[in-house]
């Protein structure tokens, strides 16, 4: 079936794969330019070229140029995947067939942004990856499928990523031949289950040492690379923590984000009646480094306390 594929991220390129292991026409390749501040970009080169796919890069498929260069293309599938803007019901008419969205949540429950954070964010310990007919609102088409994913207490940012990847080539794989067979899903999503989840931006990460160890290692882990990292400010320096171990569970009583001393690499550090192993943290634009090598900084010693961040609204589960 020819098909064009509108992506600029992994998720986007794995499940190109996908579709060309199974034969799809992929005449063109729509993509973002390249754009350092955007966590999960990549290149589409290796794939194109073993296609022969056209790839143009465009900030918006949203212009005239770009609908003139759809509609001349013609195809029976239109995928967008990890595009942050939403496309317009012209687009989603090109496509004879359907035009296809992912999106990492078990729709409708999840619907909106950054929805790799706040599955981890906010302690869940499954999610999926829904396939579903894109419509002018956000994530709200009906869906074609959904594949269900397991959240372990040791996944990070990184490797919740790499099981909806997986996850992305599996929906591939079982829906494409049902497309071409002529069986094109369609299961209204129940507006009464639906939840959102807001956009997230850097400059939120600040943690709070004043939840309890399970809620601080739960939003570490949720910003952890390749996103910006979950922060804290000690004699005001930012320091961002990049992993932590899972909570032992131990109760605690001392002063939330008071450094209680070193183990092996580890920090311990005081949350809200129990204490957080760090593992890997950052000062500044310094390198990142086993977490317990912030004590042989002169400025931080055990007993010294990182700041808490009280964020308000979104900034939080």
């Amino acid at each position: 079936m020819r098909t064009v594929f509108v992506s600029h991220n992994d998720l986007g390129l794995a499940c190109l794969e996908e579709l060309h292991n199974l034969g799809a026409d992929i005449p063109a390749i729509i993509t973002r330019p390249r754009d350092e501040s955007v966590a999960d970009q990549t290149t589409f080169d290796g794939i194109a070229a073993r296609t022969g796919a056209d790839v143009h890069e465009v900030e918006s498929v949203n212009t005239d140029a770009v609908v003139d260069q759809l509609r001349a293309y013609d195809p029976e599938l239109l995928y967008v995947v990890g595009w942050s803007r939403l496309v317009e019901q012209r687009v989603l008419d090109i496509p004879s067939v359907a035009a296809l969205g992912m999106h990492p949540a078990p729709l409708p429950r999840g619907r909106g942004r950054a929805p790799i954070a706040w599955n981890l964010i906010k302690g869940l310990d499954e999610t999926a990856l829904s396939m579903f007919h894109l419509v002018e609102a956000a994530d709200a088409g009906d869906l074609v499928a959904q594949w269900p994913i397991d959240i372990d207490i040791q996944d990070d940012a990184a490797s919740l990523y790499e099981k909806v990847v997986a996850a992305g080539r599996s929906l591939i794989r079982q829906t494409y031949p049902e497309f071409e067979r002529g069986a094109v899903p369609r299961t209204p999503q129940d507006e009464t289950e639906a939840t959102w989840w807001p956009k997230r931006t850097p400059d939120q990460g600040g943690i709070d040492w004043r939840q309890p160890p399970g809620t601080v290692y739960d939003w570490i882990r949720g910003q952890s690379h390749p996103y910006p990292g979950a922060f804290s400010y000690l004699d005001g320096r930012k320091v961002t923590v990049w992993a932590a171990a899972p909570p032992d569970g131990e109760r605690v009583f001392c002063q939330p984000g008071e450094l209680l001393g070193r183990e092996g690499e580890r920090l311990r550090v005081g949350a809200w009646e129990g204490a957080i192993d760090l593992l890997r943290v950052q000062v500044a634009d310094d390198e990142e480094r086993p977490a317990a090598e912030l004590l042989d900084y002169e400025w931080a010693g055990v007993g010294d306390v990182f700041e808490s961040v009280r964020a308000t609204g979104s900034d939080r589960p």
